[in-house]
């Protein structure tokens, strides 16, 4: 569903963080005894969060995870048949409903979740279905989404075809998390059901760890949040110690795009409006500040590339703005690259003689 692609500040939820109860559902099955857990709960609670629990405590093995199917939950029948697929998804996607933040912990209250986005994406979206795939709820329960995405998950061979993300439908498993985590911090025992979710399927699907990403990571949102995109190293860290890669493993720094929204200035803005410029979006202004113009520009370059209008910025426009450079061919698409170099100094961040994709990752997040 992702609400969240049209969510305003106004719309953060009430309530909860990382709560002393939160966290230690997710420490749940973890005490082993000791100081240790004291420690972690207490790192979590004074802003050390999820790491002290990673790092310190032992995790369960992989198991199926309880998940309520549509048949459950009740969920309305598709208004056509949904896509079977005959390959494997290679990447997860983490998303949150941009719904409030309720503390809902039963299983009716999971299927009155479940059955209020399906509706949406139904009534609302006009899709066949739900679009992801599977729901975790703020308690840690989960819901099957898409009809059939349940049973191909069991097989562990064929994949249903979502509606989470256009260009990864047929390629990424959808995952919504119950709330809005822009400023609030997702609470322990959704983190726990999404990390047995996240591994298990995994697990099933032969997915690599370091293959779970954020909605923004491919297109123009802020979803799952700043809060739960924060988290996204920890649980890959956590998912891949789960599947037996030892307890020093960690998931490789990943090369994601950033994300840039108004009221946000500096270097990566500065580069964003010359590259917009570039483009040919010319009503841009080149100051580093994301103001209404650059907003305004945003939503005009991503009406011609058939995106989102968000006004935002992330791995939908991107990769369509981040062109090829040669050094020394002067223009706007060069003022974006030295915009970069110059942040940190050319001693500090460099450039090669030709700035393809992967060079623009690393510039931008230098």
């Amino acid at each position: 569903m992702c609400r969240s692609c049209n969510a305003s500040p106004g719309d953060e939820a009430r309530g909860s963080g990382l709560t002393r109860r939160g966290l230690m559902a997710l420490v749940g099955g973890l005490t082993v005894g000791g100081a240790s857990v004291t420690d972690a709960v207490a790192g979590l609670l004074s802003g050390h969060r999820v790491r002290a629990v990673a790092d310190a405590q032992p995790l369960p093995a992989v198991s199926q995870p309880t998940i309520v199917g549509c048949d459950q939950w009740q969920a309305r029948e598709p208004s056509s048949p949904v896509k079977v697929l005959q390959n494997r998804p290679v990447r997860i996607l983490v998303h949150h409903t941009a719904t409030e933040n309720r503390n809902d912990d039963t299983e009716s209250q999971l299927a009155t979740l479940a059955k209020s986005i399906q509706d949406f994406h139904m009534d609302r979206n006009g899709w066949i279905d739900s679009g992801h795939h599977f729901l975790v709820n703020r308690a840690g329960l989960i819901a099957e989404g898409r009809h059939k995405s349940l049973e191909s998950l069991l097989g562990g061979q064929k994949f249903i075809e979502g509606a989470h993300c256009p260009d990864q439908n047929d390629t990424a498993i959808g995952i919504e998390n119950q709330g809005l985590y822009t400023k609030a911090d997702p609470p322990g025992g959704m983190l726990s059901g999404l990390r047995a979710l996240c591994a298990y399927a995994c697990l099933q699907y032969g997915i690599d760890p370091e293959q779970l990403y954020g909605h923004r990571d491919y297109r123009d949102t802020d979803c799952p949040g700043d809060k739960l995109y924060a988290l996204l190293p920890w649980l890959r860290n956590q998912v891949g110690r789960m599947m037996g890669r030892g307890t020093e493993w960690r998931a490789a720094t990943l090369a994601t795009w950033p994300l840039v929204r108004p009221a946000d200035q500096g270097p990566v803005v500065l580069a964003a409006q010359h590259l917009l410029r570039n483009a040919g979006v010319s009503t841009v202004p080149a100051d580093g500040m994301f103001g209404q113009a650059t907003s305004d520009g945003v939503r005009t370059f991503q009406q011609a590339h058939g995106l989102e209008l968000t006004g935002m910025i992330a791995g939908g426009s991107w990769p369509l703005l981040a062109v090829e450079v040669r050094a020394g061919q002067g223009g706007e698409a060069e003022a974006a690259v030295q915009a970069l170099l110059a942040r940190q100094g050319a001693e500090a961040v460099t450039a090669p003689p030709v700035v393809r994709k992967e060079d623009w990752q690393r510039l931008l997040a230098s």
